[in-house]
């Protein structure tokens, strides 16, 4: 393309301005009524993008909450009926403020346990039987209005999921939620002091409010608004607040909980803000008006060079997603799409590079000890097991020094094939060396692991077929896992390299497991 002959934004100001002053009068007045209604819609715009963003932040908050709710349902204290043991691991995760309390209820709806009351002290029934009655019929998580606590005896919310046994719902686990969590969601936002806005619940009762929050939560919101919150899932309408203020109201509603944020902007604050944008707006056009060539000359020149000095930054914000920009046909707004495009590329470009190896395709040293170590993270709150794999290929130098290190590579990419056909997908293979290999076994205990690796060892014997050339080599394994091994990335590859060494040792082409699980394995 020759940008040579793409007008610039200079060219475009110059004939904006020629054509504008002949018609001034008339464009006076259509800008006028234009621009009102324009700032108009765009306030209406913004408002309901903010109210969206409000509703995405709560349907976050609630999504955690409840994954914290499945977590500790499959507490292994609740299976071996240890009572108080649960009691305080559930203290400890109200403690994270994952929420305000945890419930424990039978299928009769009696609470056995609750964090704000003592272990052991007589408590009241669930205060949602409704919801408990779901979640023993369908085995489900649900995500209740508001209702009364039966212990606070003050609004509040719960989000409740099953504890199985045996594969049958046996207790309910709640954890409670106090309105104040979602108003300070509604506070972050920074709304104008004189903006209302509020949370709704899937019946239009208000959840949480900026403003007299504690004399409207638990009532429904105005007539007008809660009806049209049940019809469509985003608009805007004029109505009146439950204080009977008229507002101008937008609102979202979350397609996955089925609650609402509402924002209600009073009618006189909204006529105030546009008739402050159009005082602006008219001074603007009539110095356009009366401009000359000239000033826009100027003008155009300083919009280039802020476009201009835009490249740099995009260049170091590129997004990581792919980006494709289209042509504006504007010099100076194409140059930037091409720097963005660029930057895209860029990124994606070098974080492949930073987290895989570049022979095999696996993932890199950090990106494994990075895997390893959140995995050890969940095993220590899940219980669960783990075990780490380091790989050596035997005799491997004498390969390279054969053949070169092109053959080397192919073997190489051979072995990453076998390890990727053998593990499972949830499971993570990685090249940490010249020659060694690592693998993390996710939920996996020592026989089973050590099982895999003599499997592995026999694969690994299997002839590599290198362009002409059929070569044959073993490998060595060692097996380690958490927690008798190591707590860290580190310490089970530490532990895994040792045994991997005495497996060499011992006569390689053969597994060997760390000091102190030979018995487990």
């Amino acid at each position: 393309m020759n940008t040579n002959r793409i007008p610039t934004i200079r060219s475009r100001l110059a004939l904006l301005v020629i054509a504008c002053v002949v018609p001034a009068s008339l464009m006076a007045v259509l800008l006028i009524s234009y621009g009102y209604q324009r700032e108009r819609d765009r306030l209406v715009r913004d408002s309901i993008a903010t109210a969206r963003a409000m509703v995405q932040a709560i349907d976050r908050e609630l999504t955690s909450i409840r994954l914290a709710a499945e977590v500790l349902s499959s507490s292994p204290h609740l299976e071996s009926g240890n009572t108080a043991a649960f009691y305080g691991q559930a203290q400890r995760v109200m403690r994270r403020q994952v929420g305000d309390n945890a419930v424990l209820s039978d299928a009769a709806g009696q609470q056995l346990i609750n964090t704000i009351r003592p272990l052991g002290e007589q408590l009241p029934r669930h205060g949602n039987p409704e919801q408990l009655r779901k979640v023993f019929e369908t085995g489900r998580p649900v995500v209740s209005d508001v209702y009364v606590g039966g212990v606070l005896r003050r609004p509040l919310m719960s989000i409740d999921v099953p504890v199985f046994r045996d594969g049958k719902v046996v207790y309910d686990l709640s954890i409670g939620i106090l309105p104040d969590r979602f108003l300070r969601i509604l506070s972050d936002q920074r709304l104008p002091p004189h903006w209302i806005s509020a949370v709704f619940d899937s019946t239009g009762t208000i959840v949480a409010r900026t403003h007299e929050m504690e004399r409207f939560v638990g009532k429904k919101g105005a007539p007008m608004l809660v009806n049209r919150m049940g019809e469509i899932s985003e608009d805007s309408l004029e109505t009146t607040s439950v204080e009977g203020i008229p507002v101008l109201s937008v609102f979202s509603r979350s397609a996955v909980s089925s609650w609402t944020v509402a924002i209600g902007i009073p009618t006189r604050d909204l006529t105030n803000e546009l008739w402050q944008s159009l005082w602006w707006f008219i001074p603007g056009v009539a110095i356009f008006l009366v401009s000359s060539l000239g000033v826009a000359w100027a003008i155009g020149g300083r919009i280039s060079r802020s476009i201009h000095g835009l490249t740099e930054p995009a260049l170091a914000l590129g997004a990581g997603q792919t980006v494709t920009v289209p042509s504006f046909h504007l010099k100076e707004a194409d140059e930037v799409g091409q720097a963005l495009m660029k930057a895209s590329r860029m990124l994606q470009e070098a974080q492949h590079r930073a987290h895989h190896d570049v022979v095999t395709g696996l993932a890199n040293r950090a990106l494994f000890n990075e895997i390893v170590d959140q995995q050890v993270a969940i095993c220590h709150r899940t219980g669960a097991e783990l075990a780490v794999l380091y790989i050596d290929l035997d005799d491997f130098k004498a390969v390279n020094d054969a053949y070169g290190h092109a053959t080397g590579d192919g073997i190489l990419c051979e072995v990453a094939a076998r390890l990727r056909h053998r593990i499972r997908g949830s499971d993570v293979a990685a090249r940490i060396g010249g020659d060694e290999f690592a693998i993390v076994l996710v939920d996996t205990g020592m026989e089973a692991a050590a099982m895999l690796a003599g499997e592995l060892v026999d694969s690994f014997l299997m002839p590599y077929r290198i362009g002409p050339l059929t070569i044959e080599i073993s490998a060595s394994v060692g097996v380690a896992g958490y927690p008798h091994s190591g707590t860290s990335s580190e310490a089970l590859l530490h532990s895994a390299d040792e045994a991997m060494y005495r497996a060499k040792a011992a006569g390689k082409r053969r597994v060997a497991v760390a000091d102190g699980l030979d018995e487990a394995a």
